[in-house]
């Protein structure tokens, strides 16, 4: 009886094992705390200005991996940006079509959404992990500013203004991955990022963290790092803009 015990145990492991071998399943959470500076607009408005509120971004992540050699590994990332603030500019503007008079409080939304979808290679898996691939990162965002009053300090009736200059297009990057595990100690520093120079655009998106895996049996674990992204979009679409979008990152993964 206690070798049919230790059989099935010995059975059930095994499978555990080749089925975390064959198929396996990385998904992260977190929420990022970015503040914005640089220029946004044709305008080359200083973002400075608009004093654009430092909300939290949330992020999700899941990357599907497998033992297939020639067959890349899969991940799929999604970044919810949003943020807004109001300036009050020393000189008229133009937005898009629309000017924007001198001495007037102008409100500005902006969202840099964007969703990810990235083949990759695990070149190395040990202690040392290394992974590289290719990113195709989808931009729904948008830079929206509008003066919907008249201002008292201008001679005349001034109509209310809105322009609304748009991000939406994809842009091919880079991946690679870098991840040092700590041995005994459930800690590991990881350095993920994206970057590309493609059509006269450049953009660079970077995470460095640490991370505890606090419940090993589970495969569960807590982050936390600083996450810096440098947009320099001029040809991808209307929405203009070299901006550096900085901040604090958290989040919860979990290996399946």
């Amino acid at each position: 009886m206690k070798k049919l015990t230790l059989a099935i145990c010995t059975a059930l492991a095994s499978t555990a094992a080749s089925a975390d071998t064959i198929l396996g399943l990385d998904a992260t959470a977190g929420m990022w705390k970015p503040a914005y500076s640089g220029l946004v607009g044709a305008a080359n408005v200083d973002a400075d200005d608009f004093g654009f509120a430092e909300d939290n971004a949330t992020f999700l992540q899941v990357a599907l991996e497998h033992p297939i050699p020639l067959i890349p590994n899969i991940m799929v990332a999604h970044s919810k940006i949003e943020t807004n603030g109001v300036a009050n500019l020393s000189q008229n503007v133009e937005f898009g079509g629309e000017t924007f008079i001198a001495n007037q409080d102008i409100s500005a939304n902006l969202t840099l959404t964007h969703t990810d979808a990235t083949l990759y290679y695990e070149i190395l898996d040990n202690w040392v992990n290394l992974d590289l691939g290719l990113t195709a990162r989808q931009y729904d965002g948008y830079f929206e500013a509008a003066n919907d009053y008249s201002s008292p300090d201008v001679v005349g009736a001034i109509p209310a203004t809105s322009e609304t200059l748009e991000l939406s297009g994809v842009l091919p990057m880079v991946y690679g991955m870098v991840r040092f595990d700590l041995p005994f100690t459930g800690w590991s520093i990881i350095a993920q990022g994206n970057g590309t120079s493609y059509n006269g655009d450049s953009h660079t998106d970077v995470t460095a963290k640490i991370r505890w895996d606090f419940v090993p049996a589970l495969d569960f674990a807590v982050e936390a790092g600083y996450r810096a992204m440098t947009l320099d979009v001029q040809e991808l679409d209307v929405l203009e803009s070299d901006l550096d979008i900085k901040g604090p990152y958290l989040g919860l993964s979990l290996h399946l």
